[in-house]
C-alpha cells in the first residue's frame, strides 16, 4: 500500500463569511482565503491573471484585494500501487500515476460534498455550490518514483448568473450545523431523488426550466406515479402540508393552481411571460418547505425502522395528507 498526501480546496460560490462557522465534517474546514494564496489560482485565471468570469459574483473585495470562501481539507489515504503480474512484465508511466485510484477517491469526496451543499440549499435560499473542486495528490511509487496528480471536479451546469447569496445569522449557524448533522446520510439518501431534482432546478439559468423542475419535484414527492388530475391534488396536498390557518391554506392552494397554469402556458404554448423571478422564487420556497418536512419525516421513520424505503415513507405521507385534505374539504376550507 502507498501513502498518498491529498490537498482538497475549492471556492464555495455565492456566500459570505458567515459560512466559516459551519462544521461540514469529514475533516473539511471553511475559510476566507485571498485569491493570491490559492494553490489552484492558475486554474481559475487566464494567462494575464484575469479571474474567470464565473467567479465574479462570488468575490469578496476588501482593500483592493480579492477573497473567497473556500473549503479546505488535507488528508492521507492509502492506495494499492502498481505491481507486476504474469501477464504484465512492464509497468508504464500511467500505471505509476495510479489515476484510477485517485479518481475513485475524488468521486467519493464529491458525493459527500454535494450532499452537504444540497442540505444547505434545503436549509435556506441562496445560490450556494461549487463550480470547481481541486484535488492535489503527492506520493512515492516503488520506493523512489515521486508523483503528483491533479484532479478537478468541474460542474459545467453550475448556475453562475443567480446573484442571491447564501448568508447565515449567528442564530442560524447553530441550527444549520444541527440540520447538517441530523439529516445527512440515511435520511438524505431516502429522499435523494427528489432533492436531486430540486437541486437541478436551482442550477437552471432559464427561468421556465427551473419552474418545471420544481413542479416535477413536488409531483414525484407527493403524488402517485401517473396520477391523473395532478393540479388539483397537488394544490390540495401542498396547502394542507404547509398552511397553518384557513386563510393561509387557501392562499397556498390558489398559488399552486396559478403556478400550474403558468407552467402549462410555458410548456405547451411557449409562453413563459407569467413566470418572473418572483414566481420562480415563490415556487422554489414552496418546494424547499415540502422537502424539509419530508426529510424530517424520513428521519423519524428511519429511526423507528432502519430497513424502511422511501416508497413506504411516501405512502405514509400521502395517506396522512388524504385525511387532512378530506377534513379541510368537510370544513369548507378547501373546495370539494
Amino acid at each position: 500500500m502507498i501513502n498518498v498526501n491529498v490537498s482538497i480546496s475549492g471556492i464555495i460560490m455565492c456566500c459570505d463569511e458567515s459560512l466559516c462557522g459551519l462544521n461540514l465534517g469529514r475533516g473539511y474546514t471553511i475559510e476566507k482565503c485571498n485569491l493570491d494564496t490559492l494553490f489552484f489560482k492558475d486554474k481559475i485565471t487566464n494567462g494575464r491573471g484575469h479571474l474567470d468570469t464565473d467567479y465574479f459574483g462570488s468575490r469578496i473585495i476588501e482593500n483592493e484585494s480579492v477573497f473567497f470562501i473556500c473549503i479546505k481539507k488535507d488528508d492521507v489515504i492509502q492506495i494499492e500501487g502498481p505491481s507486476f503480474s504474469e501477464s504484465k512484465h512492464v509497468i508504464t508511466d500511467k500505471d505509476c500515476m495510479c489515476e484510477d485510484k485517485t479518481e475513485q477517491y475524488m468521486e467519493k469526496e464529491m458525493e459527500y460534498l454535494n450532499e452537504r451543499i444540497n442540505l444547505l440549499r434545503l436549509f435556506k435560499s441562496g445560490n450556494i455550490g461549487f463550480r470547481d473542486v481541486f484535488f492535489h495528490y503527492s506520493f512515492t511509487v516503488m520506493g523512489f518514483i515521486k508523483n503528483t496528480v491533479d484532479n478537478c471536479s468541474h460542474n459545467q451546469t453550475r448556475n453562475t448568473i443567480e446573484s442571491r447569496r447564501f448568508r447565515l445569522s449567528e442564530d442560524e449557524i447553530a441550527s444549520c450545523n444541527q440540520w447538517l448533522n441530523d439529516y445527512c446520510n440515511e435520511p438524505y439518501a431516502l429522499l435523494k431523488d427528489s432533492i436531486d431534482e430540486f437541486s437541478w432546478g436551482l442550477e437552471q439559468i432559464d427561468i421556465p426550466t427551473g419552474f418545471e423542475q420544481y413542479t416535477t419535484t413536488l409531483e414525484m414527492t407527493l403524488l402517485p406515479q401517473n396520477q391523473p388530475g395532478k393540479k388539483q391534488m397537488l394544490a390540495n396536498r401542498i396547502s394542507a402540508m404547509l398552511g397553518s390557518t384557513p386563510t393561509e391554506i387557501q392562499q397556498i392552494h390558489q398559488k399552486v393552481l396559478n403556478f400550474y397554469r403558468f407552467r402549462s402556458e410555458s410548456l405547451h404554448e411557449g409562453d413563459g411571460s407569467n413566470i418572473t423571478d418572483s414566481e420562480l422564487h415563490d415556487l422554489e420556497n414552496i418546494t424547499r418547505e415540502v422537502l424539509k418536512k419530508c426529510l424530517i419525516r424520513s428521519k423519524i421513520e428511519y429511526t423507528s425502522n432502519s430497513n424502511i424505503i422511501w416508497k413506504e415513507i411516501k405512502d405514509m405521507i400521502m395517506n396522512d395528507l388524504i385525511l387532512q385534505v378530506n377534513l379541510l374539504k368537510n370544513t369548507g376550507v378547501l373546495p370539494v
